[in-house]
């Protein structure tokens, strides 16, 4: 019975004709074979979508008052900024920088105020909770005093 599984073959037939009349009315179209898939796309043809320097795709500036930025002066700030940051490349490590404190943190808001009137901090507080929750652990844990002056 081995020599049977050679004899297996396909043969692809043409397709009805009233489905090429469904396809002719709907105008539908083949889609890609592997033939078509295993051609090269030609990427010397670059369209201005390609380029990504559109003109409708850059900021719009409006002058309001006198000393606002024009388009050249928006143009010149967008170029040193360009010229301060680096060029990351994809295949570089990435690096995170560690945010920036907020200027109220600084100066110190209301709630800190009020927490300063009342004598306590926040970081008292915290103090406070953990000594009474590793006093609560302490207590959970029964062992015999004997034992534990034995060893």
């Amino acid at each position: 019975m081995p020599g049977r599984g050679n004899k297996v073959s396909y043969v692809e037939n043409d397709e009805p004709s009233f489905i090429k009349r469904f396809k002719e009315r709907i105008g539908y179209k083949e889609g890609p074979n592997v033939e078509t898939k295993r051609e090269l796309p030609d990427f010397n043809d670059e369209d201005e979508e390609s380029t990504g320097n559109k003109d409708d795709e850059k900021p719009t500036v409006v002058v309001l008052k006198n000393g606002d930025l024009t388009s050249e002066e928006a143009e010149q700030l967008q170029l040193q900024i360009d010229k301060e940051e680096p060029a990351h490349n994809i295949g570089d490590k990435i690096v995170f920088k560690q945010p920036k404190k907020r200027q109220a943190e600084e100066e110190g808001d209301d709630s800190g105020e009020q927490v300063k009137k009342s004598g306590k901090t926040k970081g008292s507080k915290n103090k406070q909770k953990s000594k009474e929750k590793k006093q609560k652990k302490n207590n959970l844990l029964s062992f015999d005093e004997e034992e534990e002056d034995d060893t």
